[in-house]
């Protein structure tokens, strides 16, 4: 191995450490929310805001953040998004009031933003052909990773040394990581563009969602992130106490063993987007098992692994698809968007459907979702051919 193949290896590691921090800025507070509900008691449903202001500058802002990307650079991003985020998680362990916590959030949702579209983009275009499936795949596992980690070592760490020590390794991780990226990524030429008008804003969003090209990983993965946040949450609801933690941990973990073996296994074979069609409709299968044969756990940690493949082809067909840094910036925005959106509403519509019709509001739910995924990518792979067909 060439030093130079040693970097960029070296680098597709730490990007992907990266994604795991951002991806801890969730799993830190979802995993220690009764914690938070103790500290700051007396606020109610207000609690919620913990999680969701991470993700409004998400829904908000997610093709801008493509769009400064093609102005500002790899370095200068994420090196900056991963400071401010260690300083903010800093100020986080000193458990300020209730606001000033909520605040926190809401600039640490920009951090994240900015971690998820300039890490993959960066990926897509520093990974050998030969391996950018694998490492595309390697990004898709970060949430996965995370939650499993803050899960099974996090809170046994909470529980010995407290929670603000959490905040405070998560914090100093963010800035160890910034001053690693200042070391190992060089600087990168840019495109000298002029200042962004809100005109060019609205018109980058109609592009991007027009286009079949861009738009395609987002638009699956909004039905991806709609069912996997809440389907891991309200799932082990319907299994025997004893056995829901480890449920809950071990499902998230079979769609990133699936992700990192059968995903990329079938990448090498075929196109991600036919990956991905895969992945739905196969967990839209063990969705209607379910609806059969009840709530068994075999098939919920099966339903939840299917999603591996939506995972591994969703982040690899985004270069697939587009292989211009700036299209391939505003397709990550997309997909943090459309992410962001389905984490926001994908538990509470769950919940909603649950309290109504009970497990086959959850069956009906899980089934609509993964069968939408697949049926969106169908129509964009239609548009795509059709395009071409033209452009001949």
């Amino acid at each position: 191995m060439t030093e130079h193949s040693a970097r960029i290896r070296l680098t597709i590691f730490l990007v992907w450490l990266t994604g795991i921090l951002a991806a801890g800025q969730f799993a830190k507070v979802a995993v220690s929310f009764p914690l938070f509900r103790e500290i700051y008691p007396g606020h109610g449903a207000a609690l919620g805001f913990l999680v969701s202001a991470l993700s409004l500058m998400g829904v908000l802002f997610g093709l801008l953040a493509g769009m400064l990307l093609s102005r500002l650079g790899f370095r200068k991003l994420l090196s900056g998004a991963l400071v401010l985020a260690g300083c903010l998680s800093l100020f986080q362990a000193l458990l300020p009031p209730f606001w000033a916590m909520i605040a926190s959030r809401a600039l640490e949702g920009a951090t994240h933003l900015v971690i998820v579209v300039a890490a993959p983009t960066l990926l897509g275009q520093i990974a050998p052909p030969e391996i950018r499936n694998t490492a595309m795949t390697l990004w898709s596992t970060v949430f996965a990773v995370a939650f499993a980690l803050f899960s099974w070592v996090g809170l046994p760490f909470v529980a010995r040394a407290g929670l603000p020590a959490l905040l405070v390794l998560h914090g100093v991780s963010c800035l160890l990581m910034a001053v690693a990226f200042r070391r190992i990524l060089p600087r990168m030429p840019r495109r000298e563009l002029p200042p962004l008008r809100f005109a060019e804003i609205v018109t980058s969003h109609v592009t991007a969602y027009r286009s079949p090209w861009i738009a395609a990983p987002a638009a699956g993965w909004l039905f991806y992130a709609m069912s996997f946040v809440a389907l891991v949450t309200v799932l082990p609801d319907y299994f025997p106490p004893e056995s829901r933690a480890f449920l809950s941990g071990v499902m998230p973990v079979s769609a990133l063993l699936v992700s990192m073996t059968l995903g990329i296994a079938l990448l090498r074979v075929l196109p991600a987007i036919t990956v991905v069609i895969i992945g739905f409709s196969a967990a839209a299968c063990f969705a209607l098992s379910l609806a059969i044969f009840g709530p068994q756990p075999a098939l919920a940690v099966a339903l939840i692994a299917a999603s591996g493949l939506v995972q591994a082809g969703s982040f690899s067909s985004i270069p697939a698809l587009n292989h211009a840094p700036r299209t391939q910036a505003l397709s990550n925005g997309a997909v943090a968007q459309t992410g962001n959106i389905g984490n926001m509403v994908g538990t509470p519509l769950l919940l909603l459907l649950v309290a109504q019709w009970g497990f086959h509001g959850l069956v009906g739910f899980a089934f609509l979702a993964y069968l939408s995924g697949a049926l969106v990518h169908l129509w964009l792979a239609a548009l795509r051919r059709s395009a071409a067909v033209v452009q001949e």
